[in-house]
C-alpha cells in the first residue's frame, strides 16, 4: 500500500467498500452510484470535503462517479488501473467470479492470480493478508458488483469531471488496458496519463514508494 510513502501531513482515510471488510454485506445495492454515495455520505460526515480522492481499479470507478455526479467534493483525482469501459460478459474473469462458492478459499487458483504481483520480492505475509481480505468478500458480492459493471457505461459522463485527475497505468495491466486508460485520458478534459513499464494491476502493492511519490507530487500541486 502506498499510505505509509505518501508526506506525513497527508490525512489518510481508506474506508472498507460497502460489501468488504468490516462494512455491511448486503444482499443487493452493489451499483456504481450507489457505491459511490457510501463514500460521498462519509466525506459528509466526517466534514472533510472538499477532498482528494485516490481509487485503485473498482476504487476508480467509484472516484469517477463522485466527481462526475458531485463535483464540489472532489478537490484532485487520481485513477490507478482503472477504466471507464462496461464489464464483460466474457473472459477469466468473468468465468472465474461466476464459478465462486462460499466458503472461497483464499488459497485457491483464482484468489491467488486475482491477488498476484509483475514484480518482485513482495512480502509473502502481506500477500497472504490480501488473500484472505479477498476470500472474506462473498460470492454474490463479488458477482452482484461484476453484474452491475455489465451494463453500467460511465463514458459518456467523463467530460463532467472538473477536478485535476492523474492517470496511473501499469503497462502489463491486462484488465485495465492500454485502450481503456486512452479513452479515460480523452475523455476527462485536461487529465494526465502516466504508464509505468514493468508493472501490472496491482502496481500500488509491487511499487508503493514510486506511486506514492506520483500521487503525492500531484496533490501538491496548485
Amino acid at each position: 500500500m502506498i499510505g505509509p510513502h505518501l508526506p506525513a501531513d497527508f490525512r489518510l482515510i481508506a474506508p472498507d467498500l460497502r460489501g468488504h471488510g468490516q462494512s455491511d454485506k448486503p444482499e443487493g445495492c452493489y451499483t456504481i452510484p450507489e457505491m459511490a454515495h457510501d463514500i460521498r455520505l462519509l466525506i459528509h460526515e466526517l466534514g472533510l470535503a472538499p477532498v482528494h480522492l485516490v481509487g485503485h481499479s473498482l476504487g476508480g470507478r467509484l472516484a469517477q462517479a463522485l466527481a462526475e455526479r458531485w463535483p464540489e467534493v472532489v478537490r484532485r483525482m487520481v485513477l490507478m488501473s482503472t477504466s471507464a469501459a462496461p464489464r464483460e460478459r466474457e473472459g477469466w474473469l468473468w468465468e472465474n467470479i461466476l464459478a465462486l462458492r462460499d466458503p472461497i478459499d483464499p488459497e485457491g487458483e483464482f484468489v491467488r492470480e486475482w491477488c498476484s504481483t509483475i514484480l518482485t520480492p513482495i512480502d509473502e505475509a502481506f500477500l497472504s493478508h490480501v488473500r484472505r481480505e479477498c476470500a472474506s468478500v462473498p460470492a454474490r458480492v463479488w458477482r452482484s458488483i461484476h453484474y452491475e459493471q455489465l451494463a453500467y457505461d460511465p463514458a459518456p459522463l467523463l467530460q463532467d469531471i472538473a477536478a485535476p485527475t492523474l492517470i496511473l497505468r501499469g503497462e502489463k495491466d491486462e484488465i485495465a488496458t492500454e485502450e481503456h486508460q486512452n479513452q479515460l485520458k480523452g475523455g476527462i478534459i485536461g487529465s494526465r496519463l502516466i504508464s509505468l513499464p514493468d508493472h501490472g494491476h496491482n502496481m500500488h502493492w509491487e511499487d508503493a514508494a514510486t506511486l506514492a511519490r506520483l500521487v503525492g507530487t500531484f496533490l501538491r500541486e496548485s
